[in-house]
């Protein structure tokens, strides 16, 4: 299992623990979607991409800032990670939120490729298959990690506004990820896992 307190002082090194984020610091939440991703039983080196997913921003926090990704900043995370984990994070920083949805969509098909886009620039985002579960696995870990709503969340409430969505994502996703889903949220989202 991945020991992801090796990592608690490069995080900090990077300044995420400075970073608000709703009701705690970025580098907490980075912990909290790490940990789900473990309890999904992803692979490690999605767990680590997980745990750095916030490094650059994302589209629903802190993207202001994302047109302008210093070189010298993705050095730093690809000491840190490497370059494969540092493509996956950089990747997930600049995906649009709406063609990750479409390329899900498109991936549910037999044989359907990913389409996901650069929120940025329009342009595809070159990924295959397997590439691409990897980033939808770690934004579902990422919305799970909303649950329960925080008080004084001043953004949409995802996990409530997009329910269905999530639902189908962690059903597609496997026994894994409907366990960890079913862990995280219960009730009235609880994914019969004998149906699947």
């Amino acid at each position: 299992m991945l020991d992801t307190e090796v990592y608690r002082s490069d995080l900090m090194r990077l300044g995420l623990n400075k970073v608000a984020h709703q009701d705690e610091s970025l580098i907490d939440h980075l912990y909290r979607v790490c940990s789900i991703l473990q309890d999904m039983k992803a692979k490690e080196h999605v767990c680590v991409a997980g745990l750095f997913h916030g490094a650059y921003g994302t589209e629903g926090l802190h993207n202001d800032d994302v047109d302008s990704i210093p070189d010298s900043k993705r050095v730093k995370v690809r000491e840190i990670v490497g370059p494969d984990i540092e493509q996956m994070i950089f990747h997930f920083s600049v995906m649009s939120y709406a063609s990750l949805g479409k390329s899900f969509r498109r991936v549910m098909r037999p044989n359907g490729t990913p389409e996901l886009k650069d929120r940025r620039t329009g342009e595809d985002i070159p990924l295959d298959r397997e590439q691409f579960l990897d980033l939808l696995r770690m934004k579902l870990c990422d919305v799970m990690a909303h649950l329960p709503p925080q008080v004084g969340h001043t953004l949409i409430d995802v996990p409530t506004e997009y329910s269905g969505f999530w639902k189908l994502a962690a059903e597609y996703l496997g026994p894994d990820a409907i366990k960890t889903w079913n862990k995280f949220t219960g009730g009235e989202l609880w994914i019969d896992p004998e149906q699947n």
